[in-house]
Protein backbone atom coordinates (compact mmCIF):
# COMPACT_ATOMS: atom_id res chain seq x y z
CA UNK A 1 0.00 0.00 0.00
CA UNK A 2 1.23 3.51 -0.66
CA UNK A 3 2.08 6.49 1.62
CA UNK A 4 -0.49 8.82 1.24
CA UNK A 5 -0.69 12.86 2.16
CA UNK A 6 -1.48 13.51 5.96
CA UNK A 7 -4.41 15.63 6.32
CA UNK A 8 -4.38 18.12 9.21
CA UNK A 9 -5.82 17.26 12.13
CA UNK A 10 -6.82 20.66 12.56
CA UNK A 11 -9.05 20.61 9.05
CA UNK A 12 -11.88 21.69 11.66
CA UNK A 13 -14.21 18.43 11.50
CA UNK A 14 -16.50 20.85 14.59
CA UNK A 15 -18.89 22.17 12.18
CA UNK A 16 -19.65 18.46 10.87
CA UNK A 17 -19.48 17.16 14.37
CA UNK A 18 -21.52 19.30 15.51
CA UNK A 19 -24.24 18.96 13.00
CA UNK A 20 -24.20 15.20 13.08
CA UNK A 21 -24.67 15.16 17.10
CA UNK A 22 -28.06 16.56 16.18
CA UNK A 23 -28.79 14.01 13.57
CA UNK A 24 -27.78 10.99 14.79
CA UNK A 25 -30.79 10.32 17.16
CA UNK A 26 -33.27 10.75 14.44
CA UNK A 27 -32.14 11.11 10.78
CA UNK A 28 -30.23 7.78 9.98
CA UNK A 29 -29.62 8.43 6.56
CA UNK A 30 -28.06 11.81 6.16
CA UNK A 31 -24.34 11.01 4.96
CA UNK A 32 -22.36 13.16 7.81
CA UNK A 33 -24.26 10.62 10.93
CA UNK A 34 -21.71 7.79 9.27
CA UNK A 35 -19.16 9.77 8.31
CA UNK A 36 -17.80 11.74 10.95
CA UNK A 37 -19.95 11.05 14.26
CA UNK A 38 -19.45 7.04 13.86
CA UNK A 39 -21.45 4.33 13.68
CA UNK A 40 -25.56 4.21 14.81
CA UNK A 41 -26.56 1.60 17.85
CA UNK A 42 -27.58 -1.30 16.11
CA UNK A 43 -30.79 -2.91 16.27
CA UNK A 44 -30.97 -4.75 19.48
CA UNK A 45 -32.99 -7.57 17.62
CA UNK A 46 -29.54 -8.14 15.30
CA UNK A 47 -27.58 -9.41 17.96
CA UNK A 48 -27.25 -13.29 18.38
CA UNK A 49 -25.43 -15.59 20.30
CA UNK A 50 -22.02 -15.99 19.06
CA UNK A 51 -21.15 -18.63 17.24
CA UNK A 52 -18.24 -21.13 18.38
CA UNK A 53 -15.08 -21.97 15.90
CA UNK A 54 -14.83 -20.68 12.57
CA UNK A 55 -16.77 -24.00 11.47
CA UNK A 56 -19.37 -22.87 12.57
CA UNK A 57 -19.59 -19.03 9.61
CA UNK A 58 -21.85 -20.34 7.32
CA UNK A 59 -20.47 -16.79 4.88
CA UNK A 60 -17.20 -18.73 4.69
CA UNK A 61 -14.44 -19.70 7.09
CA UNK A 62 -11.89 -17.31 6.13
CA UNK A 63 -13.86 -14.14 7.00
CA UNK A 64 -12.29 -14.20 10.62
CA UNK A 65 -12.78 -11.95 13.00
CA UNK A 66 -11.30 -11.48 16.45
CA UNK A 67 -12.71 -11.91 19.65
CA UNK A 68 -12.18 -8.95 21.51
CA UNK A 69 -14.11 -10.04 24.99
CA UNK A 70 -16.57 -11.85 26.85
CA UNK A 71 -18.97 -10.02 25.82
CA UNK A 72 -18.13 -9.74 21.40
CA UNK A 73 -21.36 -9.67 19.70
CA UNK A 74 -20.87 -11.92 16.43
CA UNK A 75 -23.70 -10.69 14.31
CA UNK A 76 -24.90 -14.43 13.24
CA UNK A 77 -28.02 -13.12 10.51
CA UNK A 78 -24.95 -11.58 8.71
CA UNK A 79 -24.03 -13.64 5.95
CA UNK A 80 -23.94 -11.48 2.91
CA UNK A 81 -23.48 -7.92 2.22
CA UNK A 82 -27.36 -6.97 1.85
CA UNK A 83 -27.25 -8.14 5.28
CA UNK A 84 -24.51 -5.78 6.22
CA UNK A 85 -26.42 -2.64 4.25
CA UNK A 86 -29.22 -3.40 6.33
CA UNK A 87 -27.78 -2.33 9.44
CA UNK A 88 -27.55 1.01 7.81
CA UNK A 89 -23.96 2.07 9.46
CA UNK A 90 -22.53 2.87 6.17
CA UNK A 91 -22.63 5.70 4.29
CA UNK A 92 -24.61 5.23 0.82
CA UNK A 93 -21.23 6.73 -0.89
CA UNK A 94 -19.69 3.38 0.97
CA UNK A 95 -22.18 0.82 0.37
CA UNK A 96 -21.83 2.12 -3.71
CA UNK A 97 -18.00 1.38 -3.30
CA UNK A 98 -18.81 -2.08 -2.17
CA UNK A 99 -21.27 -3.11 -4.32
CA UNK A 100 -19.77 -2.16 -7.51
CA UNK A 101 -16.68 -4.55 -6.15
CA UNK A 102 -18.92 -7.07 -6.39
CA UNK A 103 -19.63 -7.44 -1.82
CA UNK A 104 -20.96 -10.46 -1.41
CA UNK A 105 -20.09 -12.91 1.78
CA UNK A 106 -19.86 -10.83 5.02
CA UNK A 107 -19.37 -11.54 8.59
CA UNK A 108 -19.63 -8.40 10.98
CA UNK A 109 -19.42 -8.60 15.07
CA UNK A 110 -19.46 -5.67 17.67
CA UNK A 111 -18.00 -5.35 20.76
CA UNK A 112 -19.35 -2.04 23.25
CA UNK A 113 -18.63 -3.42 26.30
CA UNK A 114 -14.59 -2.17 26.59
CA UNK A 115 -13.48 0.22 28.96
CA UNK A 116 -11.69 2.04 25.90
CA UNK A 117 -15.03 2.57 23.79
CA UNK A 118 -16.91 0.26 21.01
CA UNK A 119 -15.32 -1.75 18.38
CA UNK A 120 -17.07 -2.69 15.26
CA UNK A 121 -15.52 -5.15 12.27
CA UNK A 122 -17.26 -6.10 8.99
CA UNK A 123 -15.10 -8.43 6.74
CA UNK A 124 -16.45 -8.49 3.37
CA UNK A 125 -15.46 -10.91 0.38
CA UNK A 126 -15.14 -9.11 -2.78
CA UNK A 127 -15.26 -9.86 -6.66
CA UNK A 128 -11.35 -10.61 -6.68
CA UNK A 129 -8.12 -9.46 -4.82
CA UNK A 130 -7.99 -6.30 -7.39
CA UNK A 131 -11.83 -5.47 -6.48
CA UNK A 132 -10.56 -5.57 -2.88
CA UNK A 133 -7.43 -3.63 -3.46
CA UNK A 134 -9.39 -0.97 -5.12
CA UNK A 135 -12.37 -0.79 -2.39
CA UNK A 136 -10.08 -0.42 0.13
CA UNK A 137 -8.10 2.09 -1.22
CA UNK A 138 -11.60 3.89 -2.41
CA UNK A 139 -13.13 3.75 1.54
CA UNK A 140 -10.05 5.51 2.74
CA UNK A 141 -10.30 8.57 0.70
CA UNK A 142 -13.44 8.92 1.18
CA UNK A 143 -13.23 8.86 5.11
CA UNK A 144 -10.92 12.01 4.47
CA UNK A 145 -13.60 13.93 2.10
CA UNK A 146 -15.87 13.16 5.26
CA UNK A 147 -13.27 15.41 7.02
CA UNK A 148 -11.54 12.71 8.95
CA UNK A 149 -7.71 12.86 9.63
CA UNK A 150 -5.01 10.21 8.90
CA UNK A 151 -3.39 8.84 11.66
CA UNK A 152 -0.49 6.43 11.68
CA UNK A 153 -0.51 2.92 10.40
CA UNK A 154 -0.17 0.25 12.56
CA UNK A 155 1.11 -3.42 11.93
CA UNK A 156 0.87 -2.95 7.66
CA UNK A 157 -2.31 -1.21 7.50
CA UNK A 158 -1.49 2.50 6.23
CA UNK A 159 -5.56 3.14 5.69
CA UNK A 160 -5.83 4.22 9.16
CA UNK A 161 -8.04 7.90 9.57
CA UNK A 162 -9.07 9.46 13.31
CA UNK A 163 -11.85 12.65 14.42
CA UNK A 164 -11.07 13.91 17.55
CA UNK A 165 -14.46 16.72 18.58
CA UNK A 166 -12.93 20.42 19.00
CA UNK A 167 -13.65 21.36 22.95
CA UNK A 168 -16.45 23.07 21.00
CA UNK A 169 -18.36 20.08 20.00
CA UNK A 170 -21.55 18.52 20.87
CA UNK A 171 -21.10 16.26 24.21
CA UNK A 172 -22.14 12.85 22.43
CA UNK A 173 -19.67 13.38 19.52
CA UNK A 174 -17.42 10.40 19.79
CA UNK A 175 -13.97 10.47 18.59
CA UNK A 176 -13.25 7.67 16.43
CA UNK A 177 -10.94 6.00 14.16
CA UNK A 178 -11.38 3.62 11.50
CA UNK A 179 -9.30 1.42 9.58
CA UNK A 180 -9.24 -0.40 5.64
CA UNK A 181 -7.18 -3.32 4.77
CA UNK A 182 -7.37 -6.01 2.40
CA UNK A 183 -6.75 -10.39 3.13
CA UNK A 184 -7.14 -11.76 -0.14
CA UNK A 185 -10.30 -10.72 -1.79
CA UNK A 186 -11.88 -9.67 1.67
CA UNK A 187 -11.87 -6.21 2.60
CA UNK A 188 -11.96 -5.55 6.47
CA UNK A 189 -13.47 -2.56 8.12
CA UNK A 190 -12.39 -1.91 11.77
CA UNK A 191 -13.66 1.03 13.60
CA UNK A 192 -13.77 2.31 16.90
CA UNK A 193 -15.93 4.84 18.91
CA UNK A 194 -13.81 6.30 21.76
CA UNK A 195 -15.52 6.80 25.35
CA UNK A 196 -12.60 9.92 25.42
CA UNK A 197 -10.40 11.30 23.24
CA UNK A 198 -7.47 9.50 25.01
CA UNK A 199 -8.58 6.05 24.41
CA UNK A 200 -7.60 6.79 20.68
CA UNK A 201 -4.24 5.66 21.48
CA UNK A 202 -5.56 2.10 21.92
CA UNK A 203 -7.06 1.82 18.92
CA UNK A 204 -3.18 0.37 17.39
CA UNK A 205 -3.68 -2.44 20.42
CA UNK A 206 -7.65 -3.26 19.12
CA UNK A 207 -6.39 -3.14 15.17
CA UNK A 208 -3.48 -5.66 16.24
CA UNK A 209 -6.16 -8.14 17.67
CA UNK A 210 -8.23 -8.59 14.41
CA UNK A 211 -5.29 -8.62 12.23
CA UNK A 212 -4.22 -11.80 14.10
CA UNK A 213 -7.62 -12.89 13.12
CA UNK A 214 -7.12 -11.93 9.64
CA UNK A 215 -3.83 -10.64 8.73
CA UNK A 216 -3.18 -7.78 6.43
CA UNK A 217 -1.70 -8.46 2.78
CA UNK A 218 -3.01 -5.27 1.31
Amino acid sequence: MSDRRTPSRTSSPAGILSVIALLVGGVVGVVGAWALFGTPALPDNARNVPLVGEEGRQAAPRLALADFDSGTEYYDHVLAFKDVESLNFLNPAEVDVFTRGGAGASRMTVSAKLPEGRVLVAVIRMADREAALRAADELDQLQLSFGLARRPGADGVNRVVEVVPDADAEPNAKATARAHYVHGDLVTRVEFNARAVEHLADFGALLGKQLKALPADG
